[in-house]
């Protein structure tokens, strides 16, 4: 059977990072041990039990119980600028991403560090994985750049199915979330429209699962699962 080494982040304010689950023992056996890194999109950092929260979340309690709890890690306060962080290790500033596209303000538009994509000027984890041997995939929300040289195939991302842009209807309908940013949706770098049965949550988790199934069991693996939800709009399928 594959073993994971799950990571499990929660966005609040957009995003933060809220609990680590790890089996140390199997990560110590294995130098190269598979990831699942785990991303919840605008969730409070009190929306959780392992926070003192009252919403009943049993499987992410469990998490939070059996790995470790970052209550001093800080990032940015918005999507993107977070999501850069995440992937790089540095400072958004650094990677392009001193502001959401969206929340780009005339006097940072052509100024270094808004560029309002992901850059080159660091190495990304997936990047970096990959050239260990890694196969890497990612699914779910990316908000790090509209233009095909910003997709995450780019970017050390071996496949990927994602929404470009911060939210949308998490539904097949592809209604947009705002006015003026419909919402765009790439498979492997091309561009592509949701499946008839689409709901966000459980078609990312699929991807993933089917990408996993699909590669050899000595091969180690990456994948990066990047919830559009709970983001509003608040939607639950039936």
């Amino acid at each position: 059977m594959t073993r994971f080494f799950p990571l499990l982040i929660a966005a609040w304010a957009t995003f933060g990072l809220m609990a680590v689950s790890a089996q140390a023992a199997d990560v110590a056996a294995n130098s190269r041990p598979n990831i699942l890194l785990i991303v919840a999109d605008d969730m409070g950092y009190t929306d959780w039990g392992g926070f003192g929260g009252e919403i009943h979340t049993p499987n992410l309690d469990k998490l939070a119980a059996q790995g470790q709890k970052f209550s001093q890690f800080y990032t940015a306060p918005t999507c993107s600028p977070t999501r850069a962080m995440l992937l790089t290790g540095i400072d958004h500033h650094q990677v392009g991403m001193g502001s959401m596209l969206e929340l780009l303000r005339p006097n940072q538009i052509g100024v270094p560090g808004y560029e309002g994509h992901l850059t080159h000027q660091a190495v990304t984890l997936p990047e970096l994985l990959q050239d260990s041997g890694y196969r890497t995939m990612m699914a779910g929300k990316w908000h790090l750049g509209l233009d095909p040289a910003q997709d995450p195939t780019q970017f050390g991302f071996d496949q990927s199915y994602v929404m470009l842009l911060g939210a949308a209807s998490h539904f097949s309908d592809e209604a947009p979330y705002a006015p003026n940013y419909p919402p765009i949706y790439r498979h492997n770098g091309k561009q592509v429209h949701t499946p008839e049965n689409f709901y966000s949550s459980n078609f990312y988790a699929d991807q993933i699962d089917t990408w996993i199934s699909k590669t050899p069991t000595d091969q180690p693996v990456f994948a990066y699962l990047a919830f559009t939800a709970p983001h509003d709009p608040l939607h639950v399928p039936d």
